[in-house]
């Protein structure tokens, strides 16, 4: 009997404890050796019984012909292990000039759609992409550096509503040696070198200066600190979550109304969760940094008929002794229909 490798077990296992043996998934597969692993692990996975699989391949119209030729590779990757593969073009200088967004922002956005077509499309129940210990390492920092709180330190989840990502606890050196061991090739990415994209100089350029002159297990130190405030974020989210039914109030004029006093009487850090909650109820999207202190700032002068215009035509409104959220443009609408 052959004798498994350590790292291709681990790996295996790991995958079996994110993807249910009946379950259809979508990989997310670039080329790279992070994706080439995962893709790779599944074909195995498949072939014993564990999981049906189909792959999506995003080609993002930046690299030219480097690109057709990653694409390529992939299918031809597929073919040979019987997966099913879709490839989707998108042309992200063309989407980040239009929404005037980063490169890096437009491509993960249309890359996002791109995915979440395919998966309607195929029917099948997940995204699983091949993110790692570094990429969560990079982000932490890159947020860290915006000045995000618990929630976005808390970097980068095993399972999200979007997307499954089993190998966050692998680093990108353990994926390359385990396609070395499966004799699986991988590609390279040009634009992983180009020091315009931000993420780029953090790879290479932040990380391997902390650790050089800081702390040589700087990476291990980010991913622990990102598990650790997943988790108070997860506790604060319940906690907030049930402040905010507490408050919750019946108004006939609002989309949501919050009861002001046991508000106030809250700790800030679940006061503003909370109202970033009614705010997500209304409009559908998140309230940023300024805009919840300015809403928080609302609610504790407590001057009746005081209104904050908020973005997605929202208005919050201070009356009777409690805070109530409209959409303005919902009513508009409902109106002229």
């Amino acid at each position: 009997m052959k004798k498994i490798h350590p790292l291709v077990f681990r790996l295996h296992r790991t995958l079996q404890k994110f993807l249910r043996r009946d379950g259809h998934y979508l990989l997310a597969v670039s080329g790279g050796a992070d994706s080439m692993a995962l893709a790779c692990a599944c074909a195995v996975l498949q072939s014993e019984g564990w999981g049906r699989y189909s792959v999506c391949h995003v080609e993002h119209g930046l690299r030219g012909q480097e690109a057709l030729e990653d694409m390529a590779w992939v299918q031809q990757f597929c073919v040979r292990r019987c997966l099913p593969c879709c490839v989707r073009h998108v042309d992200v200088l063309a989407e980040a000039t239009s929404l005037h967004l980063s490169v890096e922002a437009a491509a993960r956005s249309l890359r996002y759609g791109a995915l979440r077509e395919v998966l309607a499309q195929t029917g099948a129940e997940a995204i699983v992409t091949a993110h790692n210990s570094d990429d969560q390492a990079e982000t932490v920092l890159l947020r860290l550096l915006r000045g995000a709180g618990t929630g976005g330190l808390g970097g980068i989840r095993h399972v999200t509503s979007l997307a499954i990502r089993p190998f966050l606890d692998f680093s990108h050196e353990q994926l390359m040696e385990y396609c070395r061991l499966q004799g699986v090739a991988y590609c390279h990415d040009s634009s992983n070198d180009d020091l315009r994209y931000t993420r780029n100089r953090v790879r290479h350029q932040l990380l391997p200066l902390l650790e050089q002159d800081f702390n040589c297990e700087v990476r291990t130190a980010l991913t622990r600190t990102a598990r650790l405030l997943q988790e108070d974020e997860d506790f604060l989210a319940r906690a907030a979550d049930e402040l905010y039914k507490a408050c919750l109030a019946q108004d006939e004029d609002a989309q949501a109304r919050l009861l002001a006093e046991p508000l106030i009487q809250a700790e800030s850090a679940l006061r503003k969760r909370a109202l970033r909650r009614a705010y997500f109820a209304v409009a559908g999207r998140e309230l940023d940094y300024e805009r919840t202190e300015a809403l928080d700032k609302l609610l504790l002068t407590k001057r009746g008929g005081s209104v904050l215009q908020l973005p997605g035509g929202v208005q919050a409104v201070y009356r009777d002794k409690s805070l109530a959220f409209t959409n303005v443009k919902i009513i508009k609408q409902d109106k002229i229909l």
